[in-house]
């Protein structure tokens, strides 16, 4: 056998960055910025990249990023998790040793016997071969709520409806930052990984770069009933808030519309926005949520910023009921150094 396909060593990080910029891209950030790449993919005794290794060249000939729930927990890959793929490619030089990319695949899922397997933001071609190995083919939802409040939304395209502005809420949203993890572990206690505390601190308060919020939102009884994480982003002089997550836990068909009007209201918020799959429609339409169409619409892209709508496509398996959302994968990553 030429080669042997297995997770890259810490020792191999140069030929990991060779083979990134020789056949992926040379200003990819994870040639430009260590801390990003430790963050998501250095586990506790390697790189989470699966490799096919050449022998006799000592280099590699593909690669295939793996980045799942419970790594950010304990830093390596665990059985049955919730696994997310990343980079995937086979040596340009090479396109007669396709075959080195389903191996790369192959290895992922006898290796680790993921509970869902996906991959997000994929194109046309390779949702074409997912499409042949069995892989369910859908796309991500983009939803948003408009400050009604500003009169200049021109991170939004599209004529906003007219809807009340409700300044006087139901609900009371708290926001929280990581000297608060005391409160954070009371009331971040679900089981579910993705849902942990444990989970909402290691991906998005110990992130080296961006700098997330966490909004429990209450009731007037002082009762939890969702919780939100998401960070500020920043174009054409004005901003919005972009959601990663969005954890429920007490909703019985409430309208939460007007404890989003008074937080965009008050921190000056053209939108705020949640890309998503697998959710309940209803319920993110009871948080007065609408979904982006051609013709009103919000922008997806902000490292380099375009305004025109995006479509993310995924592929998965799951063994359970799959959802996911802007924070999975590696959906929200930096891209841009001039931006971290």
């Amino acid at each position: 056998m030429l080669y042997e396909i297995r997770l890259c060593r810490h020792d191999e990080l140069n030929l990991l960055k060779l083979f990134i910029e020789k056949s992926w891209s040379d200003t990819h950030i994870f040639l430009k910025n260590q801390l990003i790449l430790d963050f998501q993919h250095k586990s506790l005794n390697s790189y989470n990249f699966v490799v096919a290794y050449h022998k006799k060249k000592k280099c590699f000939h593909g690669v295939l990023g793996i980045i799942s729930s419970n790594f950010y927990i304990h830093r390596k890959i665990s059985q049955m998790d919730d696994v997310f793929l990343a980079i995937w490619k086979v040596d340009k030089d090479l396109a007669e040793l396709k075959s080195l990319g389903a191996d790369m695949l192959e290895y992922v899922v006898y290796q680790f016997k993921p509970k869902s397997i996906s991959a997000i933001g994929i194109n046309k071609n390779v949702s074409l071969l997912y499409k042949l190995m069995g892989y369910k083919i859908k796309n991500m939802r983009q939803w948003f709520i408009p400050n009604k409040a500003n009169n200049q939304n021109n991170l939004i395209v599209g004529s906003i409806s007219e809807v009340k502005f409700i300044l006087k809420p139901k609900y009371y949203a708290v926001i929280m930052h990581e000297d608060k993890e005391p409160m954070l572990k009371k009331f971040l206690s679900k089981k579910s990984t993705r849902e942990s505390f444990l989970y909402i601190s290691a991906r998005y308060l110990k992130h080296p770069i961006y700098e997330y919020k966490i909004i429990l939102i209450f009731d007037k009884k002082d009762r939890l009933v969702a919780s939100c994480v998401g960070r500020d982003v920043f174009a054409n002089n004005r901003k919005a808030f972009r959601l990663t997550e969005l954890i429920i836990d007490n909703y019985s068909g409430q309208d939460f519309r007007s404890v989003f009007d008074e937080f965009l209201y008050l921190n000056k918020y053209d939108y705020v926005d949640f890309l998503e799959f697998g959710f309940d429609e209803k319920l993110l339409k009871g948080f007065g949520f609408e979904l982006c169409s051609e013709n009103l619409y919000v922008p997806h892209l902000f490292e380099p910023f375009v305004q025109d709508r995006a479509e993310v496509v995924i592929a998965y398996k799951s063994q359970d009921h799959f959802y996911c959302t802007k924070g999975d994968s590696d959906l929200d990553r930096p891209n841009r150094i001039s931006n971290v």
